[in-house]
């Protein structure tokens, strides 16, 4: 029986844990799927990880797959078929987390993936208990790239980098300097970066434009000062700027990740009209997974309504075609935002009104 989806099979997934590893069949995979290992070596050849690939000569359409289940609902590729285009023998793609340093605090984030969630930590702790990921220490920072470089030379067809925010670790750099020593990958690999859009420097941009296979994905949730109150401190004009340099560097693919929350519904049509006028990028949408009380579920009817019979965003009609309210999630959420508007000096009731309607 043939596989269902490949992508635990020539796909790897590693991310740093506060001791050792955690490995998933992807980045996508749900609840259950990810596996603490002492050593990178142990990633290779995990009992764990070999029960769920055996799962999926059966059906794929199991919890843990919502995503890729959504994405294909709404007629789109999903990282599933994606999966099925590469060799099925060996690993070619590289999805590599490398720890949780980050120049933001994007409101829906955890200490657990931004190291800058820790200066307001009093708050994360109020309203979500534990810090998220499991992790206590506050930089995690340090694959061993030794490890992933010679696994990766000559071999890697695509390596993905996220973070935290890849364009603010140096570990990263040094990663990408050095393999961009070897023709074969600078002509072969594809390299997609995660990124925030505000993080670019000089010298990264240089290495990286020696391949020639460049793939970016940025992290956008509003246009303008909803952009900069949701993935807080962001400026608006930094974001402008440092996507411009990134499509300057001749990128094959410039691609926009939006997550749609209670802070961002109503801005969702403006920001996607913004950015095909400006970079002409294409764009997925998802649902916030957390917390809940910035899902969507937050806004009163009468906001989320309005919204829905508007857009001009098909996707977004798909995604909440099952929205409830919750008076009390909204409640959490008034506090949550005008909390965080007095450590931070922000003004929520100013720039996303529809939360407090």
């Amino acid at each position: 029986m043939s596989y269902n989806c490949l992508e635990s099979i020539n796909s790897i997934y590693v991310e740093k844990a506060e001791e050792g590893y955690a490995v998933s069949p992807c980045c996508l995979y749900k609840d259950k799927g990810k596996v603490f290992v002492p050593t990178l070596d142990d990633v290779i050849d995990n009992p764990t990880i070999n029960e769920i690939r055996e799962g999926f000569k059966g059906d794929w359409k199991r919890p843990e797959c919502i995503t890729c289940v959504h994405n294909e609902q709404m007629g789109k590729k999903s990282k599933r078929l994606r999966s099925l285009d590469r060799p099925a023998n060996q690993i070619t793609r590289w999805d590599l987390r490398p720890g949780n340093t980050c120049n933001l605090k994007c409101v829906m984030c955890n200490p657990g993936n931004s190291s800058k969630w820790y200066e307001d930590i009093d708050i994360y702790k109020k309203y979500r208990g534990n810090i998220g990921n499991g992790n206590s220490k506050q930089v995690r920072e340090s694959l061993d790239w030794d490890w992933i470089y010679t696994r990766c030379v000559d071999t890697a067809l695509s390596i993905y980098i996220a973070g935290g925010e890849p364009f603010y670790m140096k570990s990263v750099q040094n990663f990408l300097n050095k393999l961009s020593k070897h023709e074969w990958n600078c002509n072969n690999t594809v390299i997609q970066i995660q990124t925030n859009g505000v993080s670019n420097t000089d010298k990264f941009l240089n290495i990286l434009s020696k391949f020639k296979k460049l793939h970016f994905s940025i992290s956008v949730d509003g246009w303008g000062s909803v952009n900069d109150l949701i993935r807080f401190p962001t400026k608006h004009k930094d974001f402008l700027k440092n996507t411009q340099e990134l499509v300057d560097l001749n990128c094959l693919h410039l691609f926009f990740n939006i997550t749609v929350q209670a802070m961002n519904l109503p801005n969702i049509d403006k920001l996607v009209t913004k950015l095909q006028e400006t970079w002409n990028g294409t764009y997925d949408i998802h649902k916030l997974w957390g917390p809940n009380y910035l899902s969507v579920n937050c806004l009163k009817p009468e906001v989320v309504k309005e919204v829905l019979r508007n857009t001009k965003v098909p996707e977004l009609k798909t995604l909440y075609a099952d929205y409830e309210f919750n008076i009390h999630l909204n409640q959490r959420m008034q506090s949550f935002l005008l909390d965080l508007d007095a450590k931070r000096g922000t003004d929520s009731r100013k720039i996303i009104p529809w939360c407090f309607e």
